[in-house]
């Protein structure tokens, strides 16, 4: 049963004992003093075309005249001739009788009826008063009700409260934050907000690929419950993760995200930047923190989807959730991020993630910093691009206003951009430069060139990364090649 339905439920429930005892409460029909009752105020007048009974006609002699009522005498003084004089003393009233008069026309002398005798019209005479209410009985009865009144008053209260309370118990886990979510360090930037009511994720059964780079490369298709896209995931997990010694410890990640399109194995993990060798190797000369590697699909395009389209381009989604289309940013930063913290032992502190993208995936890498704060504490983006202008963004041009780079950057989150052109790329060093002078603290953006590609540009990238990312593991100093702290 869903959420919703258990809610309906305990409204109508405690609404329906509510009315039952508001029913109960009132006088049945037909019961003494119940609304319709004979003789009760309201109650319905005798159909007046049904003739009622003829009443039998009582013939009555007349009634004698009652003698006047006697004065109490009482001696008075004696007069001179031995006569006492009688004090004048007032009849007593007669009490007054409960009986309404009859009226002269109620009264008739028949004709051929004997002396004495006459007729009375039973019609005509007024009706007889009823008994006197006992002193005090209708206050009683008026407090009774009041009492009656209050008390069923206090219940429907009540039973509001109660279905009040029961209703925010049910729907106390709807707004909760995906488990395992830092505290964001910026409340003023894009706050993502998954799906709700989605407990912890249990292991997820990656399978090993083989050794690769002194690491071990494991993958697994993912399901992302939160975004429904199924796409593929990389892990290299470096030396250090099999050592016993560091089996207590907790690994920064780095996020790499490939070239467009994306599908199949990550680029930076075989490619022609050699990404992964070379932070292998910065790893076993001490100079980057043992990263654990993270690489999943771009897109969620099969390559044959790709091949049958007459530009692939086209399918470009940016990195970003766009309306009606596969939620890649939600795929990315949730998704993937509960499945490698539930089956490897990272760590949880945003200070310890960070990104690292070539071309479409450089954008990932910028954006999802500035989109995500509360997971990511840098990000570096080598030829990158800056603006979003997929067709797949069509008519929702309000929804990619509010992922666009230049958006999520006026929210000031607290996070480093490292964003890397090639020297040749006049308009890309030019965006760049745009971005890094709208930005203000405490988001930190720094730009740099270099001619050659990616595989030039990749060395000051890693460099970049080593000096802003915490490294809890203790598996290197402290400090990076530049003699700067690696505690950013």
């Amino acid at each position: 049963m869903t959420r919703k339905a258990v809610k309906l439920l305990l409204i109508a429930a405690t609404l329906g004992v509510a009315v039952a005892v508001f029913v109960r409460s009132r006088p049945r029909p037909g019961a003494p003093g119940a609304p319709g009752a004979p003789g009760a105020p309201g109650a319905p007048v005798a159909d007046a075309a049904e003739p009622e009974p003829v009443r039998p006609v009582r013939h009555f002699p007349p009634r004698q005249a009652e003698p006047a009522p006697r004065a109490a005498l009482s001696a008075g003084p004696s007069a001179p001739d031995g006569t006492r004089e009688l004090p004048v003393v007032e009849a007593e009233a007669a009490p007054e009788s409960p009986f309404a008069p009859v009226p002269p026309d109620a009264v008739a002398v028949p004709s051929g009826a004997a002396s004495g005798v006459v007729e009375i019209d039973p019609d005509r005479l007024p009706p007889l008063p009823s008994a006197p209410e006992p002193s005090g009985a209708p206050a009683k009865r008026r407090r009774s009700q009041r009492v009656l009144g209050g008390v069923v008053a206090a219940f429907v209260v009540a039973a509001g409260a109660v279905s009040v309370l029961a209703y925010r118990a049910v729907d106390g886990g709807d707004d909760r934050a995906p488990a395992g979510a830092a505290v964001s360090a910026s409340p003023s930037a894009a706050q993502p907000s998954g799906p709700p009511s989605f407990g912890p994720l249990a292991p997820q059964n990656f399978t090993a690929v083989g050794d690769r780079s002194g690491g071990s490369l494991s993958r697994i298709t993912l399901d992302g419950r939160r975004s429904g896209v199924r796409a593929d995931v990389w892990v290299w997990l470096p030396p250090q993760y099999k050592r016993s010694d560091f089996q207590t410890k907790k690994f920064p990640v780095l996020m790499l995200h490939s070239a467009y399109p994306g599908a199949g194995e990550n680029s930076l993990l075989s490619g022609q930047a050699s990404a992964l060798s070379k932070i292998a190797d910065g790893i076993a000369r001490g100079t980057l923190p043992p990263f654990v590697v993270v690489a999943p699909e771009l897109t969620p395009y099969a390559q044959a989807e790709l091949d049958a389209a007459a530009d692939p381009s086209v399918l470009d989604t940016e990195c970003s959730d766009i309306p009606g289309k596969a939620k890649m940013a939600t795929f990315h930063n949730e998704d993937v991020r509960e499945a490698v913290a539930a089956t490897f032992r990272v760590t949880n502190d945003r200070n310890g993630w960070a990104l690292l993208g070539e071309g479409a995936g450089g954008l990932c890498a910028a954006k999802y910093a500035l989109q995500y704060p509360q997971y990511y504490v840098a990000g570096a983006s080598l030829s990158g691009p800056t603006t979003l202008k997929s067709p797949l963004w069509g008519a929702a041009q309000a929804a990619r206003d509010g992922q666009s780079l230049k958006t999520l950057l006026a929210a000031h989150p607290d996070v480093s951009l490292f964003l890397s052109d090639n020297t040749s790329d006049t308009v890309g060093r030019q965006a760049s430069n745009a971005l890094k002078a709208a930005a203000a603290k405490p988001t930190d953006v720094e730009t740099a060139n270099a001619g050659g590609g990616t595989v030039k540009q990749l060395p000051s990238a890693l460099s970049f990364l080593a000096d802003t990312v915490t490294d809890s593991s203790g598996a290197r100093p402290p400090t990076g090649t530049n003699g700067k702290s690696g505690n950013r």
